[in-house]
């Protein structure tokens, strides 16, 4: 059987490889920002623009380690010899372009950058958390309005409304 950390190693050494895609999942604490730091200091080793790397962790604070940390290791690296002085040269001046995106960040400019594929409004806004309770209860109070009607020709409808009332239909809908 193969030892257990050999095959970490190989897992560890196909996941850093900038010529294959790969998705890192594993448990905390295993290493993977040290590995998702590493392949992304191998992908701008091997030339590749800063801004053409997409890595998405899931918190902002997550996100600003991972930066630090590739930066911090590049200039490690860059000190150290162990990258060729042209491609530091170029890449020094593009340290700035290092970026690691919230999933939510990045969901936010996909669709700030296709509103209209994602069909959008290209003036939309995202709600705070002051306003999202109102937005809810806006929404819930049209639902309610339109299940009302429905009920007058579903019945369905109308044995759900009867049957559960309108607060505890809210509160199912709110808990959905």
């Amino acid at each position: 059987a193969p030892v257990p950390a050999l095959v970490d190693q190989a897992a560890r050494d196909h996941a850093v490889d900038p010529g294959r895609n790969v998705v890192l999942e594993a448990s905390a604490g295993t290493g993977k920002t040290r590995v998702l730091v590493e392949r992304y200091v191998n992908l701008l080793r091997a030339g590749v623009e800063p801004r053409r790397v997409l890595a998405i962790t899931f918190t902002r604070k997550a996100a600003a380690e991972m930066r630090a940390r590739i930066v911090a290791e590049l200039t490690r690296l860059a000190d150290l010899g162990a990258i060729p002085d042209d491609v530091w040269k170029a890449l020094r001046g593009r340290l700035s372009e290092i970026a690691i995106s919230t999933i939510d960040a990045f969901c936010l400019s996909l669709l700030g950058e296709f509103p209209l594929e994602a069909d959008v409004d290209p003036g939309f806004g995202v709600a705070d958390e002051t306003e999202t309770p109102r937005l809810m209860n806006g929404a819930l109070d049209r639902t309610l309005r339109i299940g009302r009607a429905q009920s007058a020709h579903d019945a369905d409808v109308a044995l759900l409304f009867a049957r559960m009332g309108e607060g505890r239909l809210r509160g199912a809908l709110v808990r959905l």
